[in-house]
């Protein structure tokens, strides 16, 4: 695979020689494909215009952050910017860059919203975003033409996948009791968390190369932060769902008019509470304590973004339920 990529950074010399007038622009891009946009979208969805699509959006991203990490893990590749001094990092990124965790977001995050809007022009912006997405970070010099691909290639399968399963499994799981959904929610976690923690582990012994060490900067590739920040907005965000829709059924997201800017105020406020507060007061280390901490911190912020939110947001007459049929 090196030898592969000493031949694709023709392609980041390329467009990096094209200016750097273009660093802004590519950079402004790639932010359509950061983690922390989907932050503010996902809530956005799911408290103030579809319930369902939001939570659907949401484990698109999951997943899609799920896989890419364990594919990073697998193949633990370099950046262009690790291997050759030519390429500028106009961006700095500490983890392993085959797959690209951007280019393969954009594509399921993007392609999935093309599939819930199901209109032309809205499809035709989306892949242009995807697309141009990718090209930033080929310019921006934190990819290879092929981390690109094989991200595209994951996202695109993630969306074709979801879109012919999440029916028959959501038809399934409707029928199953209160006690095996949250079972299952469990379940899910911890295979997630387990199979990137296996190959992790399958891998404990790999080192950077020195060269790769040497212009890569403060880079953590192997860094298990991420993957319990997953388990737990999952954890979180499925168990909360699950609670919501036993016990108040589901609620009236596209309705409300002026309340939706403030139930979504007043969500986002619960969110940096959780997000900000705790992340002040649990320890940010590489050890046991502190990724269960962590684990528990965004379980939370999951469990207030489709349960614990929607009801506050109900006591405050903020939102209304659909009546449950008798």
């Amino acid at each position: 695979m090196e030898q592969i990529n000493e031949i694709e950074i023709v392609v980041n010399t390329f467009l990096q020689n094209l200016g750097i007038w273009l660093k802004l622009p590519m950079q402004a891009i790639t932010a359509l494909g950061y983690e922390e946009f989907f932050v503010l979208l996902l809530p956005t969805l799911y408290w103030c215009f579809d319930q369902m699509v939001g939570l659907r959006l949401g484990l698109v991203l999951l997943l899609g952050n799920v896989t890419n990490t364990f594919f990073k893990f697998l193949f633990h590749n370099a950046r262009p910017y690790w291997i050759s001094a030519t390429v500028e990092n106009y961006t700095h990124e500490r983890s392993f860059g085959l797959p690209s965790g951007h280019a393969q977001i954009a594509a399921s995050v993007w392609g999935w919203l093309a599939v819930e809007v199901k209109r032309k022009w809205f499809t035709a912006i989306a892949t242009l975003i995807i697309f141009l997405i990718g090209l930033s970070l080929l310019y921006l010099g934190v990819h290879f033409l092929s981390d690109v691909l094989l991200g595209w290639v994951l996202g695109g399968l993630l969306v074709w996948a979801f879109s012919a399963w999440h029916k028959p499994i959501g038809d399934w799981l409707r029928q199953r009791s209160l006690t095996i959904k949250l079972f299952l929610v469990l379940l899910s976690t911890a295979i997630m968390i387990g199979l990137v923690l296996g190959i992790w582990w399958a891998n404990i012994s790999w080192e950077m190369p020195q060269e790769w060490a040497a212009l890569a900067g403060d880079a953590d590739p192997y860094n298990l932060k991420g993957i319990f920040t997953l388990g737990g907005t999952w954890m979180g965000m499925l168990s909360g769902f699950v609670l919501l829709s036993f016990s108040r059924g589901h609620f009236l997201a596209g309705q409300g008019g002026w309340r939706r800017i403030v139930r979504f105020l007043v969500g986002m406020v619960g969110v940096m509470i959780f997000y900000l507060g705790l992340g002040q007061v649990f320890p940010d280390q590489a050890n046991f304590i502190s990724y269960v901490l962590r684990f528990v911190r965004y379980t939370l912020i999951g469990l207030w973004i489709s349960w614990i939110g929607p009801l506050l947001f109900e006591k405050m007459s903020l939102l209304k339920f659909k009546e449950q049929e008798a």
